[in-house]
């Protein structure tokens, strides 16, 4: 188990020369990398993390450099990454700087994470969704109750009995017409987007587009797998500032609840890392609800003052 700083720097550049990542110890103790190999490195911070229990942000408000922070006990440790670009990124920087400038207006804070992973508990605990300042909404409850979606679901509901042969649960409804919830949600964001930017309230999302990504995670015979066309879909789920991913060993969530295998669990955890690495949001929070429920409040609290700090 790593438990601290120092064996975790020793044990991501072990990683890093096995995967054979040109990942260099600067004079400063920050490490550098190239542009091309930096997912690559962080799949291993996050492997890392996932595997021991680390709760860690990315933190990257600049193009080429990002900031890492580790939670060890109470105590919250920082790597420094500076991204080695082989062509010049003047423009680029400028456009990273003006997304970060427009995303910092629009406290929309999704929390994704599987079901039983304590979402609701987290959120609950680390601070009061009843403030008049706070909106907490349920993505499932937004989708469910839109009209477009009530206006098709009693004729797909239908047709989708007679394919299955029994009747289907709704989220096995939804898995199936994903393209539905998806659109439900791309209409319904605007309003979120307008109670956060014109009425100053902080959004934070139970659930999230990500989920509608993944196929067949709400039938327990068939394999979690990414959706062949995730990547066009992406295209059109809007960007965050802050995302949180809560996490924990499969044997942990399947004693909250057991609406997934573990296989499921694992595919989730992996995939939607996937998702962030291809359109990441501006600060990515990793937590662990299998740690104590205060050291979870501690680093999530630790981070939402930072990104509030900053707007």
């Amino acid at each position: 188990m790593i438990n601290s700083i120092e064996v975790f720097f020793d044990e991501l550049n072990k990683k890093a020369l096995d995967k054979k990542l040109k990942l260099a110890i600067l004079e400063d103790d920050s490490l550098s990398i190239k542009s091309f190999e930096l997912n690559n490195l962080l799949k291993v911070v996050f492997d890392l993390c996932s595997e021991n229990k680390i709760c860690f942000n990315i933190i990257k408000e600049e193009y080429d450099f990002l900031k890492l922070e580790l939670l060890f006990s109470l105590d919250i440790k920082t790597i420094f990454i500076k991204v080695k670009y082989e062509q010049k990124i003047i423009k680029e920087q400028l456009k990273h700087k003006e997304s970060i400038e427009r995303y910092k207006k629009l406290k929309i804070f999704p929390i994704v994470g599987p079901d039983g992973v304590g979402k609701t508990t987290l959120l609950t605990s680390a601070l009061d969704i009843n403030k008049k300042e706070i909106v907490y909404k349920r993505f499932k409850k937004i989708v469910r109750r839109s009209v477009l979606y009530n206006i098709l679901y009693p004729l797909n509901r239908y047709l989708l009995k007679k394919k299955l042969g029994r009747k289907p649960e709704k989220d096995q409804y939804d898995d199936i017409h994903y393209l539905l919830v998806l659109i439900a949600g791309i209409i319904y964001y605007p309003y979120l987007i307008f109670i956060s930017k014109f009425k100053n309230k902080t959004v934070f999302l139970d659930r999230f587009f990500n989920d509608y990504l993944l196929e067949n995670i709400s039938f327990l015979d068939k394999k979690t797998i990414l959706r062949e066309n995730w990547k066009t879909l992406l295209l059109f789920i809007p960007r965050v500032y802050w995302k949180v991913h809560l996490d924990a060993k499969a044997e942990v969530i399947l004693t909250r609840k057991d609406e997934l295998t573990k296989e499921d669990i694992e595919a989730y955890r992996n995939y939607n890392f996937e998702i962030y690495l291809e359109k990441p949001s501006f600060v990515y929070t990793y937590i662990n609800t299998g740690l104590e429920i205060e050291k979870c409040k501690f680093f999530f609290n630790h981070t939402l003052n930072n990104v509030m700090e900053s707007k």
